[in-house]
């Protein structure tokens, strides 16, 4: 089976092919072993490499969200990016909600330096916690929302002036 997905503005490849018992999932030419050894509605129980991890699921029209691990993923088919709205600043990189949500903390301010990959927000959605994460390494200009905030799907959050 092979699908194409993109998650937060990046377009990844997967297939995933069965082996025996085993299966194995390649993920942009990275090969990942796995075994499946329970299916529920909304929930997968796998093995990697031996370490049992529990994988839950939803999908609604828009795409499906992967929680596993204590971090929530939102996939769906490739699209183009937003066309950047008035408000937004040339030469920075737009964060945007990736579902309507909750905002439940935010952790960084404006001037602060973050490496890509840093949580600069915690969201909470369908009892999910979704942690938002720096796509780039440079300066936070702008914070756009606060704790306790309700935000729609793709609504500016942050924004980060590329180092």
């Amino acid at each position: 089976m092979r699908y194409r997905f993109q998650n937060r503005g990046q377009v990844s490849e997967v297939s995933i092919e069965r082996q025996g018992e085993v299966f194995l999932a390649v993920v942009d030419d990275q090969t990942y072993p796995f075994e499946v050894l329970d299916v529920q509605p909304g929930q997968l129980s796998l093995s990697f490499k031996g370490r049992p991890a529990t994988l839950y699921w939803a999908a609604d029209r828009d795409g499906k969200w992967i929680s596993l691990d204590g971090c929530t993923y939102f996939l769906e088919k490739p699209a183009s990016r937003p066309a950047p709205t008035p408000d937004e600043a040339v030469g920075s990189e737009s964060v945007r909600s990736p579902m309507p949500a909750q905002v439940r903390a935010v952790q960084t301010t404006p001037g602060d330096e973050v490496e890509k990959g840093r949580t600069l927000l915690l969201l909470e959605a369908m009892k999910m916690e979704i942690r938002i994460k720096a796509p780039v390494s440079g300066k936070v200009g702008r914070v756009l929302v606060s704790n306790g905030q309700a935000v729609e799907k793709d609504q500016l959050l942050v924004e980060i002036e590329r180092k």
